[in-house]
């Protein structure tokens, strides 16, 4: 028997050995790392894992990234927003009608405080986080307001609000002030006619007419001899009919500038009763002379409007026509300003343009520039609004042939027109399309069918016969309008949004420009460029009609002279008065809480902006949670409990003792030794 160290091979004792001692340093490393690896190649079968549950932490620490970036930019927004709130109340208490204060000090105080309210609005407007503006939609590299003293006064040769409300103001006045309007009455007739200048958009439009006397008859409003607009005609009885009555009124109501209306009531009196006011005229001793006395009351009446709610709504169709809302361009007088006929689009070149920022190019306010009319009870025409801006609003391109009840027609020009002619009652399933274009390029087919019963989406009612058939189809062409711009414009809140998580976007974009913040650039900005005089300044001015008074012989005439003098400075402070209070309710009514249910409010802005807050809290607790699960995943995997590994350390530790003693003992085997 041969007893050698071949029966007990040391290689693979060594070998083994050395895989334990191998082992060992592992533990040790984890032991003092507490991570079961230290590369990815010795994560084994755990490295997928690992790398899966990696890859989602580093897509949750993005998202928190972007929640925290947002979160401090809705917290910005938030803050502005609540004081722009607090702002249109204070604007909206600010004028109150007929409340002119001590010495007038309100009228006095007002366009300051107004001007203090747009700087602060202007800064508010151009606030920016980081370098990031936030009120120019994605446009957020540059401020998207000028400066106030830009906007009022314009720079470098362009027009700022000052000289739009100058224009304005003239064209609305015309050559006489007395709002466009020219009033005529032939000698030896009993009727007076009061007409508009032309057809146009400036100064007042006749709307009604009426009289408490049955003496007296009234036209209401129909188209004159052009180029005159609508007129309104009074006719007084002649002898030996009854003359109007004392107390007994004529009363016209006129559309304003800026779409409000007002009313201006005559009342007949005698010679005797006569005090000079400036809503009455004398009963002559004829109807002729009676004629003649209404038409020169109703000249100074018309002067007196002139001065004072006219020029308020000049004054705020200025604002609307300066400060031009979404898929609006900005408007200017077109040509000699007394004697205008047309608006026309304003551009940079001469003109300031307020809001820099994004906007859509087409707005369901106004229908996308578009508008409805017929021109007989069995058309409808759908036409683009004047003046045609090519970078606002719709175009209408076509529309389609005609069918066998429906004749069709397309006029195109600035503006473009397409109109539809119903010959007969339409038979079901008849068709009319027409074509829209927005500015980008992009076009939207309209398309209304005629049904039986009642019409659902692009579908129109056929009626009892032609005409009401028209209605029908109008009512509807309206409907699918409306919805064409509503989808061309969009929503400011997606024109800056942040992914928060995979499924989910936070849409924060605000625009300057939107209904809300709108209204009080409008207001303030009217309020501010409106000035009132006080008496003293009123009585300064009128200082010469004075001086001629008295310079007049002591008697008679310098009495009859002062007493003019007293009352052309009453007819001034009333003057002031009502164009002050014309101000003051303008400006309450824009900025009345009615506006707070609608599109673009503040109060609508401020809860989307809460919902948008509300989002980014759900989405962050979402990640919090979803974060610690993954932690702890991430921790069995990739870590060790220490308390297993010095355990593992010790029984290896006794193993190798073990094994280096009995390969200490193999490679002492020898035939001496064992002899």
């Amino acid at each position: 028997m041969i007893v050698n160290k071949s029966m007990f091979p040391l290689q693979t004792g060594f070998g083994v050995i050395s895989q334990m001692q191998g082992r060992f340093a592992d533990l040790q490393t984890q032991l003092g790392t507490g991570m079961k690896a230290s590369t990815l190649a010795d994560m084994g079968r755990d490295l997928p894992m690992s790398l899966s549950v990696r890859t989602r932490l580093a897509k949750i620490e993005g998202y928190s990234a972007n929640i925290d970036t947002v979160s401090l930019r809705l917290s910005f927004l938030d803050k502005t927003m609540s004081r722009l709130d607090q702002m249109e109340g204070e604007a909206r208490n600010a004028a109150v009608q007929g409340q002119y204060g001590s010495n007038n000090i309100n009228m006095a105080t007002i366009p300051g405080l107004s001007k203090g309210r747009l700087d602060e609005l202007v800064t508010l407007l151009n606030s920016d986080v980081a370098g990031r503006y936030l009120f120019g939609g994605s446009n957020t590299d540059t401020a998207p307001l000028p400066t106030t003293d830009v906007l009022l006064n314009g720079q470098a040769g362009k027009a700022g609000f000052q000289a739009v409300v100058s224009e304005r103001k003239t064209a609305d006045a015309g050559t006489d002030g007395r709002g466009r309007l020219t009033s005529t009455h032939t000698a030896a007739t009993t009727t007076v006619t009061l007409s508009e200048d032309g057809v146009h958009p400036f100064g007042m439009k006749v709307s009604t007419i009426s009289s408490t006397s049955g003496d007296v008859t009234v036209t209401q409003p129909t188209a004159g001899t052009l180029p005159l607009g609508d007129e309104v005609s009074v006719t007084f009885a002649p002898a030996p009919a009854d003359q109007i009555q004392s107390g007994q009124t004529i009363s016209m109501g006129f559309t304003l500038p800026d779409g409000t209306e007002t009313q201006i009531t005559l009342r007949a009196v005698t010679a005797a009763e006569a005090n000079g006011s400036n809503n009455e005229f004398v009963i002559g001793l004829d109807a002729e002379e009676t004629a003649a006395n209404f038409k020169t009351a109703l000249d100074a009446r018309l002067v007196e409007v002139g001065k004072s709610e006219l020029s308020a709504a000049s004054t705020y169709a200025a604002s609307e026509n300066f400060f031009n809302g979404p898929g609006e361009p900005v408007l200017r007088v077109s040509g000699s300003p007394a004697t205008a006929t047309s608006l026309r689009v304003a551009d940079a070149s001469d003109t300031v343009m307020w809001y820099g920022g994004q906007t859509p190019a087409v707005s369901v306010q106004g229908l996308g520039r578009l508008e409805i009319s017929s021109s007989a009870a069995n058309s409808v025409t759908l036409g683009e609004k004047a003046p045609v801006s090519a970078k606002h609003g719709f175009q209408i391109t076509g529309i389609s042939p005609d069918t066998a009840s429906i004749d069709t027609s397309y006029a195109a020009g600035d503006p473009s027109s397409a109109s539809v002619a119903f010959t007969a009652v339409p038979a079901a399933g008849e068709t009319v399309e027409v074509t829209l274009t927005e500015p980008n390029g992009n076009t939207r087919t309209l398309q209304l069918t005629a049904v039986v019963g009642k019409a659902g989406s692009g579908q129109f009612s056929i009626g009892a016969d032609a005409d009401a058939t028209a209605d029908n189809f109008s009512t509807a062409l309206n409907v699918v309008v409306t919805e064409a711009a509503m989808a061309a414009e969009g929503n400011p809140r997606q024109s800056v949004t942040a992914k928060v998580d995979d499924a989910t976007r936070v849409n924060y974009g605000m625009e300057a420009n939107e209904s809300g913040l709108l209204r009080l650039m409008r207001t303030q900005a009217a309020m501010t460029v409106e000035t009132y005089p006080t008496e003293a300044d009123i009585r300064a001015s009128r200082e010469p009609m004075r001086l001629a008074a008295m310079a007049q012989p002591d008697g008679p005439l310098r009495i009859a002279a002062l007493s003019d003098y007293e009352k052309a400075v009453t007819a001034d402070i009333r003057s002031a008065n009502g164009r002050f209070d014309a101000m003051a309710n303008r400006q309450q009514e824009a900025l009345s809480e009615s506006h707070n249910a609608e599109k673009g409010s503040i109060e609508i802005l401020t809860m989307e902006l809460a919902v948008a807050s509300i989002t980014l809290k759900s989405s962050t607790s979402r990640h919090t949670a979803y974060k610690a699960q993954l932690d702890n995943l991430l921790s069995d995997i990739e870590t060790v409990s220490k308390e297993d590994v010095a355990m593992e350390i010790l029984a290896l530790q006794t193993r190798l003792q073990a094994s280096y003693q009995a390969t200490a003992m193999v490679s002492q085997l020898s035939i001496v030794n064992f002899l």
